[in-house]
């Protein structure tokens, strides 16, 4: 029997599974997705997965998830959930590799093909260059791939906790209205699956409407069939704030590679983003326009970067 691993994402509302039997070019055999929701922690999440596939062992494990993975325990930012690593290597009985969840993102995309990806922005691609990795989920993570002798590095940190720059005047009263609410207004705060109703509400009192809605979902439904004035221009100040956040990663990371989207909650809101004015605030930099004209933005629609991501991290460290 060929040898078998364990691959897992981690984000704060789906805890996404994997085994993939073989080290290089290994070929997933079972496949789950687990709503963080339903599960008191981690530990519980893997225990789960472990009784679908009965009796198994494995190789070597890869756990990618949203937290400090430096630390031996840890609890997620945006969920409940507290992870205590000693609890998970006891009950897979294997090494375990443990990555920052954007840094199994940036793995995977370098496996990502044509079919995979949507395009946002055409660019100019330095085929050498760095590559900006970053996209709103529940948080908003940011990841870098650079290119050094020929030999890709992922570098991660918490670039979705830097703080919130406005940009008109309208984001000016935004950030005014949330700094009474919050000691530090990131930039996730704002561009990301759960900022989304944290923006509604910040523009139900900038704009004295009534709020109908506490949800992501609804809000972006509304915007989409234009039947809520305050969900339309709620996701039209998400994608400009994005846009601007997306243009400030680029310039730091200098990714003159291209920068990748990556998430779940983008491929849902496409026709949205492209009539946005994601683009134009992205362009929006003065001297530097030129700059990030030359960038080309892409949008991955594939669903299991992460695990792929991770299998491929796991695969390199396993050599």
């Amino acid at each position: 029997m060929k040898d078998r691993y364990l691959v897992a994402d981690i984000g704060a509302t789906n805890a996404r599974f994997a085994v993939f039997e073989g080290c290089e070019q290994g070929r997933i055999i079972h496949q789950s997705v687990l709503p963080a929701k339903n599960f008191d922690n981690l530990t519980q999440a893997v225990g789960v997965f472990l009784e679908e596939l009965g009796d198994a062992t494995f190789t070597g494990a890869c756990v990618a998830i949203a937290g400090p993975v430096h630390e031996d325990i840890f609890r997620l930012a945006n969920n409940h959930w507290q992870v205590n690593k000693q609890d998970i290597q006891s009950i897979l009985f294997c090494p375990v590799l443990w990555l920052n969840d954007f840094a199994a993102q940036a793995w995977g995309v370098s496996t990502l093909n044509v079919k995979d990806t949507f395009v946002i922005r055409k660019g100019s691609i330095t085929p050498t260059g760095n590559k900006l990795v970053i996209g709103p989920g529940s948080g908003l993570g940011v990841a870098g791939l650079i290119l050094n002798n020929g030999t890709q590095t992922v570098v991660v940190g918490e670039g979705g906790h830097a703080s919130f720059s406005p940009g008109n005047q309208l984001e000016i009263d935004v950030l005014a209205y949330l700094l009474d609410k919050y000691e530090h207004v990131s930039v996730e705060r704002l561009a990301s699956g759960s900022g989304i109703p944290v923006l509604y509400d910040a523009m139900a009192h900038i704009l004295d409407l009534p709020p109908k809605h506490n949800s992501a979902a609804q809000i972006a439904d509304d915007a989409l069939s234009s039947s809520d004035p305050l969900s339309v221009q709620t996701m039209d100040v998400f994608f400009g704030v994005l846009g601007q956040a997306v243009a400030s990663a680029a310039l730091q990371m200098g990714a003159l590679g291209g920068v990748y989207l990556v998430g779940g909650v983008l491929p849902k809101l496409i026709p949205q983003l492209t009539n946005s004015q994601f683009e134009e605030r992205f362009l929006c930099r003065g001297r530097l326009r030129g700059y990030l004209e030359n960038i080309p933005i892409y949008l991955s629609l594939n669903q299991s970067l992460g695990l792929e991501g991770a299998a491929l991290a796991l695969r390199y460290h396993l050599k």
